[in-house]
């Protein structure tokens, strides 16, 4: 038994530690040298879930059962589901991103020289159920744009980005997956600090 619950947390520091590598699909990481300010959008229109071929089935299907359940639970789930956007995933991402050195970004920045755009394509939820878990996973595309280009100036993409809180209180959907967009900001912080 003890044996297990070592493994079991090894497994789970390894997870939250290895540092994630991005694949550059635009530009090199030199290019980004001297950049520190960041009006930061988030892109949700390319979003797939796990399991589903559109996000669109995922949000019925789970409406569908949340009905099921309690008639009308269906459209409050479905309200959670889009506003947890902006109340954990977004602020996540940007609490991580802005305690890690110089680099800051804020959906405020207007007069921000340059744009960072985070466009998640994957959503995988993960599961809590206290003596088992399985940690929320994103796949998501990093982008930076001088502002008024259409081009980006560097492009790279995170896939299995896990998210999981530490000592495994993520019994809500929300903060595992939250922790996913703390940990992209993390790696990709990483890399500019290692690489440009």
């Amino acid at each position: 038994m003890e044996k297990g619950i070592i493994t079991g947390l090894l497994i789970l520091f390894t997870l939250t530690v290895t540092a994630q590598k991005g694949d550059v699909l635009v530009g090199k990481w030199k290019s980004l040298s001297g950049l520190e300010r960041f009006d930061l959008e988030f892109d949700y229109s390319e979003v797939t879930v796990d399991d589903f071929e559109t996000e669109e089935d995922y949000i019925n299907q789970k409406m569908k059962d949340k009905n099921e359940d309690e008639p009308g639970e269906g459209e409050i789930w479905r309200k959670r589901y889009f506003a947890d956007r902006e109340a954990h995933y977004e602020p996540k991402f940007i609490e991580s991103f802005n305690k890690r050195g110089d680099w800051k970004v804020s959906k405020d920045f207007d007069d921000s020289e340059y744009i960072l755009k985070v466009n998640t394509l994957l959503l995988y939820h993960g599961w809590n159920v206290g003596v088992m878990r399985k940690a929320a996973r994103i796949d998501a595309v990093i982008e930076i744009f001088k502002r008024g280009k259409d081009t980006p100036l560097f492009k790279v993409k995170y896939e299995n980005v896990k998210g999981a809180d530490a000592m495994g209180y993520d019994y809500a959907i929300h903060s595992r997956v939250a922790e996913g967009y703390a940990k992209l900001a993390k790696s990709f912080l990483k890399e500019v600090k290692k690489k440009a």
